[in-house]
């Protein structure tokens, strides 16, 4: 077993270095945390007093060269961020938002995808700390290798009105490549998503109504919108940015040309303000620090 280990470290060690190449490099760097409630919030049901979110992080800091920054991000899984992507008041097909974009023709120049090694990565969430794995990446290409962190299923107390600070901290690579590091962040705050009996009515006029708290700030928010049919999905997610106004009024004719299904019963929506900021960590300039929050309400249909 010692063995094992040993060569399995190794081979991460090897496949999360950059190649020593010539040319110009492109970095992409991002940690994402995300903290979501574990138990749906039913429209016109008790307002949440408490209860658990789990927690999901993934880091990916990678090298890119002689490949077009789209396909690249595409593939490393830091694709645009929604609110960046959409204008407010825009849906579209969750999946679009994701979709990798053709590999370049065959070219002279050199290509190289390499997902750098940061070292031990960890993450405290008020005063609770998780470490986060790492894992090598699919080598579905002949030039991309390298290592990722990915880490769900933990869970930690969260009250609607906390907003604990969330810290990231990296011992560094083996190499120069990422030196030691740590960003701090916060929490934001809870959205608190409800509708009642005046806002559902609302759908026989053809609309979707849902209200949140008081907006927070300028930047807009992210909705997902899944469609349910006896509590499980059915249809494909759509997600929304919209302006944070504290409540959304969506044409349900435009989400069924989007492929909200006539059998739903139901829409589980997930929202969220997330939190970004960037920071510097050797030659990864920018890297993107997100912490997003989600709030989730499942709201009744009726029958269209």
């Amino acid at each position: 077993m010692g063995l094992s280990l040993a060569l399995s470290l190794a081979a991460c060690s090897d496949a999360g270095t950059r190649p020593d190449v010539e040319g110009e490099t492109l970095r992409l760097g991002r940690v994402h945390v995300v903290l979501e409630p574990i138990d749906d919030l039913v429209a016109n049901g008790e307002p949440a007093e408490g209860g658990d979110a789990q927690l999901e992080v993934s880091a990916r800091f990678a090298f890119v060269r002689g490949l077009d920054e789209e396909f690249a991000r595409a593939r490393v899984g830091v694709t645009m961020l929604p609110h960046d992507a959409l204008r407010p008041g825009e849906c579209v097909p969750t999946d679009s938002l994701s979709l990798v974009a053709p590999e370049p023709e065959d070219s002279a120049e050199p290509r190289e995808l390499v997902l750098v090694d940061a070292g031990d990565l960890s993450v405290r969430v008020g005063e609770s700390d998780f470490e986060v794995p790492l894992s090598l990446v699919p080598d579905l290409l002949p030039y991309m290798s390298g290592v990722e962190y990915l880490h769900e299923g933990e869970s930690l107390a969260l009250a609607p009105a906390s907003t604990p600070a969330v810290v990231v901290s990296a011992k560094g690579s083996m190499t120069d490549d990422l030196p030691p590091f740590a960003t701090e962040g916060a929490t934001p705050p809870s959205l608190g998503l409800f509708a009642g009996d005046a806002e559902i009515a609302q759908q026989r006029d053809g609309a979707l109504v849902f209200r949140w708290a008081a907006p927070q700030r300028a930047e807009p928010i992210t909705v997902r919108l899944l469609p349910l049919s006896s509590g499980e999905p059915v249809g494909d997610e759509i997600t929304c940015v919209l302006a944070d106004e504290g409540a959304a009024r969506v044409d349900l004719r435009r989400l069924a040309m989007l492929g909200l299904p006539p059998q739903a019963e139901a829409l589980r929506i997930t929202a969220s303000r997330p939190s970004v900021a960037s920071f510097d960590v050797g030659e990864f300039t920018g890297t993107e620090f997100v912490v997003e929050r989600r709030d989730r309400l499942v709201l009744p249909l009726l029958s269209r």
